[in-house]
């Protein structure tokens, strides 16, 4: 097991907003590695967002939070989301106020069309899948499932524009690595709250 001292700990925490012992346990597992512990953070970090917003799905979803609006520069283009937490308390937070200004300027500057894959009407992902039969024609069944859920993904789910926003990914990549599903995950688990994004809208002059 790599030697890990509290300086390497300390700089992942800051890093990561991860707890202590978390950051000390990614870094054994890693054997000292900074970029696989983040890793390993992040995988960890997106299972525990899972849990939490499992746990409060029963309840039909958290009915606190705050309504974000961005406006770009130009004054030609605006968004305004919609995102949910459990308490108020957490929405008055530095990091969910973040995020939902990221949120709203990626509505305006990425074009959504729908916040989560299951809000793309059916017949829309039919067409799409049916784009790709002849390419998947003669392969076994699991991995003509998974060449079409990636071809869906490219151009469909993370198309910009016209995607889904959840779906997108993240262009501070020296941030977060990930898409804005996963970084509302990451939030997830570092706020211990279900947060969701509910819905948006977006404004154009002249469209």
């Amino acid at each position: 097991m790599a030697n890990i001292d509290a300086k390497a700990v300390n700089d992942l925490r800051l890093e990561t907003g991860a707890g202590m012992m978390d950051c000390k346990r990614a870094l054994e597992e890693a054997g000292g590695d900074v970029p696989k512990a983040k890793e390993i953070l992040k995988k960890k970090g997106l299972e525990k967002a899972d849990n939490i917003a499992a746990k409060g799905a029963g309840a039909g979803g958290p009915k606190e939070g705050r309504i974000g609006t961005y406006i770009h520069s130009t004054g030609k283009v605006a968004a305004m989301v919609e995102l949910n937490c459990d308490t108020d308390f957490v929405a008055k937070n530095e990091e969910f106020q973040a995020l939902m200004k990221d949120l709203a300027v990626a509505v305006c500057a990425f074009e959504p069309c729908a916040v989560s894959k299951d809000q793309i009407p059916a017949d829309v992902v039919e067409a799409e899948k049916a784009k790709y039969a002849n390419d998947v024609k003669g392969k076994p069944p699991e991995i003509a499932a998974k060449i079409i859920e990636g071809k869906m993904e490219k151009n469909l789910y993370a198309k910009i524009p016209g995607g889904v926003l959840l779906n997108m990914p993240y262009p501070k990549e020296d941030e977060f690595k990930g898409t804005y599903g996963d970084l509302l995950k990451s939030k997830v688990a570092k706020l211990k709250e279900n947060i969701q994004l509910r819905r948006f809208v977006r404004m154009e002059v002249g469209k």
